[in-house]
């Protein structure tokens, strides 16, 4: 696999920004490739799937990009006053990897997924534009976000009120909400997963059985581990292999 900084201007937020891409370097590989957008958690950014994980060799032989970008601390959200990171995830992001490298630039060839944070704005973006992504991934999201006050994580703080309001609970940006309002026929391949000591364990638990309630086909499972990295190198291997048969990609 060879690996990349793509270093771009982002016109969604208003200045330069980067992402990581990992991509195969195999003449063998059939082309067009398919792309796994993998986002990071909140005190992170675009370099720290690739310093805490071995996801270059786990997508070894694939024909699978994997691109991770910086989503800052916005949720991959169009903040209400902020950046807008939706937007520069689906259009700037994507845009620049559809134009620049050999994918398949249409839904049967994207995959999105990511931890925490990056879990949320996975699902999130995974079912908000169903049209764009095929598979769908989270560990450990922070997926009841929107309507969770009770930990040290939560949106009434003066940060992520600036992004989401006072009211976001069944608002625009909750998957709960979302998730109501998709068409079944078109919800993308998707898997949860949480570690039992998570202290997110709850929102994925309400999340399963909101998806249950609404009888939209969906994994979900729980794993010792707690919300560190030794859990998410060891489960995103989890999630390529779910990208790779929802994908239906072939190993060289």
């Amino acid at each position: 696999m060879a690996f990349a900084t793509i270093n771009y201007f982002s016109h969604a937020l208003q200045k330069a920004s980067s992402f990581n891409i990992v991509f195969p370097e195999d003449a063998h590989l059939p082309r067009p490739w398919s792309v796994f957008y993998l986002l990071h958690g909140l005190s992170d950014d675009h370099t720290i799937w690739m310093r805490r994980t071995s996801i270059e060799r786990y997508v070894a032989g694939l024909p699978l990009v994997v691109v991770m970008p910086d989503g800052g601390r916005g949720f991959y959200t169009n903040a209400l006053e902020g950046l807008a990171y939706e937007d520069d995830l689906i259009k700037n992001v994507v845009g620049v990897v559809d134009r620049t490298f050999p994918v398949k630039a249409e839904r049967s060839g994207r995959a999105i997924g990511g931890l925490s944070m990056g879990g949320y704005g996975a699902v999130k973006l995974g079912l908000k534009h169903h049209e764009m992504f095929g598979s769908v991934t989270s560990h450990s999201g922070a997926l009841a976000f929107c309507r969770e006050t009770k930990h040290d994580l939560n949106w009434s703080t003066p940060e992520f009120l600036r992004i989401f309001g006072k009211a976001p609970k069944d608002g625009r940006e909750d998957p709960f909400k979302i998730a109501e309002s998709i068409d079944h026929g078109r919800v993308p391949a998707l898997r949860i997963d949480c570690g039992k000591d998570d202290f997110l364990i709850e929102q994925n638990r309400a999340f399963h059985k909101h998806l249950e309630s609404l009888h939209i086909t969906h994994e979900y499972e729980e794993f010792p581990g707690s919300h560190d990295w030794a859990y998410w190198d060891l489960h995103v291997r989890d999630a390529i292999a779910f990208h790779v048969k929802s994908l239906n990609l072939k190993k060289a």
